[in-house]
């Protein structure tokens, strides 16, 4: 080979290896740069949306942030239900009318079948058990002043919708402590979850759910048991109304937990349409002291519910006492989330019974809609809605039905050719409808008319 040829082929080769030494170092150079800004540059995910790339923890976020990077997406508000139902009660003629001579044995789901829809669109559905349901063999099956009611009441209730009932009230000894342990075995078999009354000292005083997501704690009381008092080694059985041992549970609540924190109350006067004032002092001590829902039940009648602000409620204390704010007791929890809106439902009246009068046999299905903050998983509220209903008492041939009807379309019924109510009823449901709207000023009303729900409830056939 010639020194013209050699020369040449060694240039060719200074320049291959000049291009593979550029080419390595601007591969280098451009891996740094994924590397340093890595958290700067968004992916798509299968799904399509923007998602932030990987990172550290909330620090890192926090200070990339402050670079002018985007932080990581928030995840967005979700929202759950609670329904709630006043007083569940049995009387003789619903007892009798629950008979099923072709089985030999009791069945009560037909008083729930228009309603039990609407349950079922709760996501925690609530309700107060004012009767035993101790088994016949407890002195048989009665009803007013001493109940007692077939234990199949406990599956009726589940089958309709109801996930929690209170057993505290003013009926929970008509069968002695043994009655009261044998109704909490009963709602046990049906799945029905109870907290107000118990059977031992280790059973819990606070009931526990987790409810989309939100952990719950439901505490029951009531003011008395008509007299009847617990064996004095069994004072345990029954949770009374008492201001300290309510503060101390739902502190106990929080403690443990708890992120929304239910009060179920039998308490007030029977028949009486407004709280008194024993209610309403007792209400704001709970929820200054950490509950986000006080439920009430016993009067039988409607009294209103309404939505509080708890730092309006703070602030009335403050005015009142004449205390600086930062001289009252501190807030156990930050409750309630963005707003920190508690809600009241004075007394819901009676969900089923055989009492007499349009103003009892007239009531509401409460419906709150609470948010959970998507950045921190915390509970607010955000709305108050009630379905008007009415509890017929007996069917045009007089015979005794005891249904629960929603009233909106108990008041269609009645425009056609044969209404399925006796002349009782045919007169308290177009007054029932008035006298409902008028109790709750502070509630918005749920019409059903033209939902997805009005036709699976309308589409039953009359009795």
């Amino acid at each position: 080979m010639n020194s013209n040829n050699t020369r040449t082929l060694n240039r060719r080769k200074r320049k291959a290896r000049q291009a593979l030494f550029l080419a390595v170092a601007s591969f280098c150079f451009l891996a740094l740069l994924v590397f340093v800004f890595q958290d700067a540059l968004p992916f798509y995910n299968q799904g399509g949306q923007i998602s932030q790339g990987s990172g550290g923890g909330s620090e890192t976020a926090l200070a990339t942030a402050g670079k002018g990077l985007r932080p990581p997406a928030i995840p967005e508000d979700w929202e759950f239900t609670i329904i709630s139902t006043g007083d569940i009660m049995m009387h003789s003629p619903q007892i009798k009318a629950g008979w099923q001579p072709e089985s030999k044995s009791y069945d009560f789901s037909f008083m729930f079948d228009k309603v039990a829809p609407l349950l079922r669109q709760g996501d925690l559905v609530i309700g107060n058990l004012e009767t035993p349901l101790a088994g016949e063999g407890n002195r048989g099956f009665t009803g007013y002043p001493m109940f007692n009611a077939p234990e199949v009441l406990a599956k009726n209730l589940k089958d309709a919708g109801f996930d929690v009932v209170s057993t505290a009230n003013n009926h929970s000894l008509d069968r002695g402590f043994q009655g009261l342990c044998a109704t909490l075995d009963n709602l046990d078999a049906a799945g029905l979850f109870y907290t107000g009354t118990f059977r031992s000292p280790e059973e819990p005083r606070i009931l526990k759910l987790e409810t989309a997501g939100v952990r719950i704690g439901l505490i029951a009381a009531t003011y008395g048991t008509n007299g009847l008092t617990l064996p004095k080694d069994k004072g345990f059985g029954i949770n009374y109304i008492n201001a300290d041992q309510l503060l101390a549970d739902i502190s106990q609540a929080r403690r443990e937990g708890a992120q929304y924190v239910i009060v179920m109350l039998h308490w007030g006067v029977e028949y009486q349409t407004k709280p008194n004032k024993e209610q309403t002092e007792l209400a704001q001590a709970l929820l200054k002291g950490g509950a986000d829902l006080i439920l009430g039940n016993h009067p039988h009648v409607l009294q209103r519910g309404e939505a509080i602000h708890l730092a309006e409620l703070y602030a009335q204390t403050e005015k009142q006492s004449g205390q600086a704010a930062a001289d009252l007791p501190p807030l156990v929890y930050k409750a309630s989330g963005k707003d920190q809106i508690k809600f009241v439902m004075y007394s819901q009246g009676n969900f089923v019974s055989n009492q007499e009068g349009m103003d009892r046999l007239s009531s509401i299905i409460l419906k709150l809609t609470l948010g959970v903050d998507g950045a921190t998983g915390e509970p607010y509220f955000k709305n108050a809605e009630y379905i008007p209903i009415y509890t017929q008492r007996r069917n045009r041939q007089g015979i005794s039905q005891h249904k629960v009807w929603p009233l909106e379309l108990a008041m269609a019924e009645l425009t056609g050719e044969a209404p399925p109510f006796g002349n009782e009823d045919k007169a308290n449901v177009p007054k029932a409808w008035d006298y409902i709207i008028k109790s709750q000023p502070a509630l918005n009303l749920l019409t059903l008319e033209d939902t997805p729900v009005w036709k699976e409830i309308a589409g039953e056939a009359a009795p």
